[in-house]
């Protein structure tokens, strides 16, 4: 599930478990639904964030060089 489409659905869960018509048993599943797709959240962030520390790592190491020196 890509991160986007976790973060919708946790979304959605939010909203029931904010309706005061939810059951309790019901609560209580969207609960444990909502911290799965925020563990997954945050390991794709955490990918994320190390994708990112190579690719500046990577940048850091280009200098610049004047057109035409060797």
């Amino acid at each position: 599930m890509k991160f986007e489409e976790a973060m919708d659905n946790l979304n959605s869960i939010i909203e029931k478990l904010e309706n005061k018509d939810t059951q309790l048993d019901e609560g209580i599943e969207l609960y444990q639904k909502g911290l799965e797709l925020a563990r997954l959240c945050l390991s794709s962030l955490e990918e994320a964030k190390g994708k990112i520390t190579l690719i500046k790592k990577e940048f850091s190491k280009l200098t610049e060089e004047p057109f035409g020196q060797e």
